[in-house]
């Protein structure tokens, strides 16, 4: 009996906790309604499906380079996955035999988008071979051969990738970094799983030289013997000249606009950071006329929230490259806070589109680094102050007559920025697989 009046103080304290903690009664609904879910929950882990491939005889004498990717959806192509494309296209230019991999879903991309995004990253329409295939279905075993090598671009596809390298001839692969993935997540079971990755034997590809310095002062995994540091091959990223440049056309009347990248899904992104001191800083007499505040980034899954003095932080469409470029163009100044060692796509972007741009400084990416780069970039600590000081001195710079010019100490396009990386790639396939 007095286990049965018990239950009504057990009601009231869920809904007590619903009011709480919502996440925390989600969790305990779920044991009962998703249990499988739950478990998953409870494991802290990514779920990696492991890849499906099978060895294929006949192909032991025409060795494959396969880069993989999770997914190569058309909403996926952003500045990392449509970098592993365009730098894999520039390989198979090359003369080796080249296919993307996706490891977690079959591409859902049409493929004549995929020609035509592919053109587009590779400024031709003169493709070279390049398939599009799958290792994610279960009833169709992706076949390759023994003597084939891979490009791992993400930690997760080289934890799936080390569970099948032994049954090929050579254990050693290409590893595509364009972060230090492990900071993705807080010290936890994929935070290990992703620095394991950095043990396994391969040849590191970095995307900037402020995240190679990163890895070579912190020597996670191999990166503490120099010779695995010795033999990387590093790129700096290319700012497509094409897309991003200063306005050529007189900028008819419009509001003074400071986009924000507000991910908050993405928490490197330092979204919590960016909006208080957006916040403060839009209560600031440098911010008092003529301003508009847009957040981009979040597809679509931004609320409007609200600024000092009766502003507004509304999301902006999703746009295609093209409109985001021209979004870029037609804007002040970008808040763009990052929490890691790499600059981060949108900042060098919006610098070469002649804007100003708040950012952080992170371990190697010092404020001298970035203004180095470009005088379009402001930088100071990840803190709410040195953030709210910057965007200050943004609006003022602004205010004042910014001259918009293309300052950006970068490759302006992707044949410049690959070319050599990609020469150096052929020419390790060839010697490995010869």
């Amino acid at each position: 009996m007095a286990r049965f009046f018990s239950i009504p103080r057990k009601i009231a304290g869920q809904f007590a906790l619903l009011r709480r903690d919502p996440e925390a009664f989600g969790r305990n609904l779920m044991q009962f309604t998703h249990k499988q879910l739950f478990e998953q929950r409870l494991l802290d882990m990514l779920n990696l499906a492991p890849m499906h491939i099978r060895l294929a005889p006949e192909l032991a004498d025409r060795p494959t380079l396969n880069v993989l990717n999770p997914t190569l959806g058309r909403n996926d192509m952003t500045g990392g996955p449509n970098t592993v494309v365009n730098l894999a296209l520039r390989v198979a230019q090359r003369g080796v035999p080249v296919r993307l991999v996706t490891t977690m879903q079959t591409s859902s991309a049409d493929p004549a988008w995929l020609r035509s995004h592919f053109a587009a990253l590779l400024g031709t329409a003169t493709l070279p071979e390049a398939a599009v295939v799958s290792a994610a279905e279960p009833g169709q075993p992706l076949p390759v051969g023994a003597n084939d090598l891979f490009m791992g671009t993400h930690w997760t596809t080289v934890q799936q990738l080390k569970t099948v390298l032994p049954q090929f001839n050579s254990r050693q692969f290409f590893y595509l970094l364009q972060d230090f993935e492990p900071s993705f997540y807080p010290w936890s079971s994929n935070y290990a799983a992703a620095l394991e990755t950095f043990g396994l034997d391969f040849w590191p590809i970095f995307n900037e030289s402020l995240l190679a310095d990163f890895f070579d002062a912190q020597q996670p995994g191999r990166f503490a013997d120099p010779a695995t540091r010795q033999r990387a091959i590093i790129f700096e990223p290319a700012i497509d000249k094409r897309l991003f440049h200063p306005p050529t056309d007189p900028a008819p009347p419009r509001p003074k606009r400071l986009l924000f990248y507000a991910r908050p899904s993405n928490e490197r992104n330092l979204f919590g950071l960016g909006i208080t001191a957006l916040r403060r800083a839009a209560a600031h007499p440098a911010f008092a006329d003529g301003w508009e505040f847009l957040a981009i980034g979040s597809r679509g899954s931004m609320p409007a929230l609200a600024l000092a003095n009766g502003r507004t932080l509304r999301p902006a469409p999703w746009l295609d490259y093209a409109g985001y470029a021209r979004l870029l163009g037609e804007s002040n100044v970008l808040l763009c806070p990052m929490l890691s060692p790499h600059t981060s796509y949108p900042v060098l972007e919006m610098a070469a589109c002649g804007g100003l741009v708040v950012t952080n400084s992170f371990a190697t990416k010092t404020p001298a680094a970035l203004a180095a780069l470009s005088g379009h970039i402001i930088a100071g600590e990840p803190t709410i102050e040195a953030l709210e000081h910057s965007l200050i001195a943004a609006a003022d710079r602004i205010n004042r007559g910014h001259l918009r010019t293309a300052d950006i100490a970068l490759p302006r396009d992707w044949a410049t920025a690959l070319g050599p990386a990609a020469d150096r790639i052929a020419a390790l396939f060839r010697q490995a697989t010869g």
